[in-house]
């Protein structure tokens, strides 16, 4: 079951990095990861998930798609991902303190390594955010990332 797997072993990045809490659905185009927003998130400001938070969220809801690709499927280790581009970026409003986030990513095209997809982010049934991001897949990892651009 995707729910019992632990996000570490999809994601290059490792607290307090790791802007998912888990992989909550996976099939070949669409994907979805959850997060409780909490008040001790490095991306928290004044009760709420900063916007730089919500688009690394994003990210590594991407990255826990190519993890678990690569990981049960290919077989293979986990790949770095770098953010190739965010398009469309449009934030209705900023999760708070307390608040689970559910984003659910969409291939919209996959060319070699760079796979560009559609996402959307809601607190419940509420839509908060949409956007388009371009990531680009790097060499499998052998060590995990603690932070920065990596998806």
């Amino acid at each position: 079951m995707i729910r019992e797997i632990d996000i570490l072993e999809l994601l290059p990045q490792r607290p307090p990095f790791v802007m998912v809490d888990q992989l909550t659905d996976y099939d070949e185009t669409q994907s979805s990861c959850s997060l409780t927003i909490r008040p001790d998130n490095i991306f928290c400001e004044e009760g709420q998930l900063a916007p730089a938070g919500l688009v690394e969220h994003i990210a590594q809801t991407c990255a826990a798609r190519l993890g678990y690709y690569n990981k049960f499927i290919l077989k293979t280790g986990i790949r770095l991902g770098f953010i190739g581009e965010v398009k469309d970026l449009d934030i209705l409003r900023l999760p708070r303190e307390g608040e689970r986030i559910d984003t659910t990513v969409t291939v919209v095209q996959e060319i070699f390594d760079v796979t560009l997809v559609s996402a959307t982010v809601r607190v419940g049934e509420q839509v908060i955010a949409t956007t388009h991001l371009k990531i680009a897949q790097g060499s499998p990892s052998s060590q995990p990332v603690a932070g920065g651009e990596k998806a």
